[in-house]
């Protein structure tokens, strides 16, 4: 379906069946509530104190982004869907949406970054004019590839730029590669007058060595906003790399200049990957099998604090540690993968099972329902990177696999997945929309352009739990859907 334009909002979805009237609820206002983040102070008596028998009322809402649903409804609104297209200056077909803790609502399409903020009613346009790292010098086209809310005013931005293991080169991938600092991502701070602080976080192996910057595409975000307030979680084309943005500074004395390793270790550690080896298990000390991982599409956060992880080959998932040197420590006991999948690692079998052992699977997606129940998509937006496999779940012990085209879907390439707090998981597809499927039920239901879908191509998938009820946001070939009631 081509790009079209429009703002739509609907009371029940389950009703909507003729696109052709489109209701505008942009920058909808909380009448009758405080300003986000703050409370009136209490009334004071001739002493300074509070009196004690003066009926104030209820105490007014507050809004807490680090609790789940602790901001409210916000400033949408409360109707089940709503779709931006160009008629709020979203010029081009979204890829990616993002909430951050002011309640801005960030975009990106592969042109540009959009924001909407609480009360506005069109967005506005960012380019490399306003201090993105993008672009000629900086990416490839599609150029960028997803958007994360962070802090108050704070979203950030990933890029694309091609693999420079392809064609092979004896530089690829080291300090010496002359595209050594390209694609990776910005830290984009709003200032209060509407322009753009933009950070590029040069990624690349953590001191002492620095010297491999392995990091090209930025393939998936998690910003921990409940457990761990402030960490960031960057999926790439190589590994998972953790950050605090918070504690982000440049090299200041002398000696911090001299070595601006010690000053990067204090905010961010680059980088984790379960692997497997290439052609079959792996020998000791990896002698004649190579190993392969990468590509990391697949990121979710764990209601026990693990983060979960699934690439091109293999999938696993990491335990919390505070310090970010500890993080990174998977080998040996100290902070082991808590599972990885596949040979080299005892007792855990791979996700999925290819002809040879290493072969790619395309885990594309990771979801934790409430249950604790893992579940894992292979799908592929590109040929090269091979068959996919459908789903698997993973219960602690043992994988079940489920074939998506027997819940309802059209597709068998799944291409998002996201677990809703009800436990339903949400499929997205390439051309057929999306499938929302509660496990244990035969068959799930699909939403098209019939049911309120601006298209059916899906982008990149986001869940806003700061709210209540929830947002799911959903990029489409035909603009961004915003769902607070998934039928």
């Amino acid at each position: 379906m081509p790009f079209e334009p429009g703002v739509q909002t609907l009371s029940r979805m389950r009703r909507v069946r003729v696109l052709g009237v489109l209701l505008v609820c942009l920058g909808c206002k909380r009448e009758g509530l405080p300003p986000i983040h703050e409370s009136p102070p209490p009334v004071p008596d001739v002493d300074g104190g509070t009196p004690p028998n003066v009926d104030a009322g209820p105490p007014p809402p507050t809004f807490d982004p680090h609790r789940i649903g602790g901001m409210g409804a916000g400033p949408w609104g409360t109707a089940s869907l709503t779709v931006y297209g160009s008629a709020q200056g979203l010029l081009e077909a979204p890829l990616s949406a993002s909430v951050d803790e002011t309640e801005n609502l960030w975009v990106v399409t592969n042109r540009a970054l959009y924001l909407l903020q609480p009360g506005a009613h069109n967005f506005r346009r960012y380019t490399a004019q306003d201090g993105l790292h993008v672009g000629p010098g900086f990416t490839d086209p599609p150029d960028f590839t997803w958007v994360e809310g962070g802090a108050k005013n704070e979203c950030f931005v990933g890029y694309y730029f091609h693999d420079t293991h392809d064609p092979p080169d004896k530089d690829a991938h080291t300090a010496n590669d002359p595209y050594a600092h390209r694609g990776k991502m910005d830290q984009v701070l709003l200032r209060s007058d509407g322009t753009l602080e933009a950070r590029f976080y040069d990624l690349h192996n953590s001191p002492p060595s620095g010297f491999y910057y392995e990091t090209r595409e930025v393939t998936s975000m998690v910003y921990d906003h409940f457990q761990h307030p402030g960490n960031l979680y960057v999926g790439s084309n190589h590994g998972v790399t953790r950050v605090i943005p918070a504690k982000w500074r440049l090299p200041q004395t002398p000696a911090e200049q001299a070595w601006p390793g010690g000053v990067e270790k204090e905010w961010y550690a680059d980088h984790v990957h379960p692997m497997v080896c290439r052609g079959g298990p792996c020998d000791p000390n990896y002698a004649t099998r190579s190993v392969t991982f990468g590509d990391w599409f697949g990121l979710a956060l764990g209601p026990d604090g693990r983060l979960w992880m699934g690439g091109l080959t293999s999938a696993g998932a990491l335990g919390y540690r505070e310090a970010l040197d500890d993080w990174i420590k998977d080998w040996g006991s100290f902070n082991p993968f808590d599972p990885a999948f596949g040979d080299p690692y005892p007792g855990h079998p791979p996700v999925f099972n290819p002809p040879v052992e290493g072969d790619p699977v395309n885990i594309r997606a990771v979801a934790v329902t409430p249950d604790g129940m893992v579940w894992f998509a292979s799908g592929e937006a590109e040929a090269w990177r091979g068959p996919t496999y459908g789903m698997a779940s993973w219960d602690g012990h043992n994988f079940a696999y489920l074939d998506p085209t027997r819940l309802g879907a059209l597709e068998y390439n799944i291409l998002e997945m996201k677990a809703l707090p009800d436990g339903r998981l949400v499929l997205g597809f390439p051309t057929t929309g999306l499938l929302v499927w509660k496990p244990g039920e035969p068959a799930g239901h699909r939403l098209t352009v019939r049911e309120g879908l601006p298209g059916e191509h899906i982008r990149r998938l986001s869940l806003d739990l700061m709210h209540q009820p929830p947002l799911l946001l959903v990029p489409t070939d035909g603009g961004l859907l915003v769902l607070r009631d998934v039928p």
